[in-house]
C-alpha cells in the first residue's frame, strides 16, 4: 500500500516561505507589541480630552492596522519548517484525511507503469 497525504506539500511551501522571508525575532515582536501599547495609550489620550470627530477614528485606525500587523507577526513566529509533529510522529489532524490514509495496490495502480512505456494496457478484475 502507498500512503497518502497533503502535509508534504504544505511543508515544502513553508519551508520555502520561511526561506525567502524569515520568521520575526522575539525582539520584533515585542516592538510590534510596544507600538499597539503607544497607539492604544494615544487613542485612550483622544478619548479622555474629548478630541475632534476626525482624530480618534483615524487614532483608532491606526490602533486596529498595528493590531493586525502584530498578529501577522506572532503567527508567522508559530511556523515551523517541515511536517508538522506531535509527540514525534506525524500529526494527521492538519491532513486532508484527517487521519493516516493508504492507497490500495490494485491491477490499476500497477498498470500505470506501463502505460507509460506501451501505448495500449489493459486492466481485469474487480475495478471499484
Amino acid at each position: 500500500m502507498f500512503q497518502v497525504t497533503t502535509l508534504i506539500g504544505d511543508a515544502e511551501k513553508v519551508e520555502t516561505e520561511l526561506i525567502k522571508n524569515p520568521p520575526p525575532s522575539e525582539v520584533d515582536i515585542e516592538a510590534a507589541k510596544a507600538l499597539v501599547k503607544e497607539k492604544g495609550e494615544v487613542v485612550a489620550q483622544l478619548k479622555s480630552a474629548k478630541a475632534g470627530k476626525a482624530e480618534i477614528p483615524a487614532s483608532v485606525a491606526k490602533l486596529n492596522k498595528a493590531k493586525e500587523n502584530l498578529s501577522r507577526l506572532e503567527e508567522r513566529s508559530k511556523l515551523k519548517p517541515g511536517i508538522p509533529q506531535k509527540d514525534g510522529k506525524i500529526h494527521y489532524s492538519q491532513d486532508i484525511f484527517a487521519r493516516q490514509a493508504f492507497l490500495t495496490v490494485s491491477g490499476q495502480l500497477q498498470v500505470e507503469t506501463y502505460a507509460c512505456v506501451v501505448c495500449s494496457v489493459y486492466t481485469f478484475g474487480p475495478t471499484f
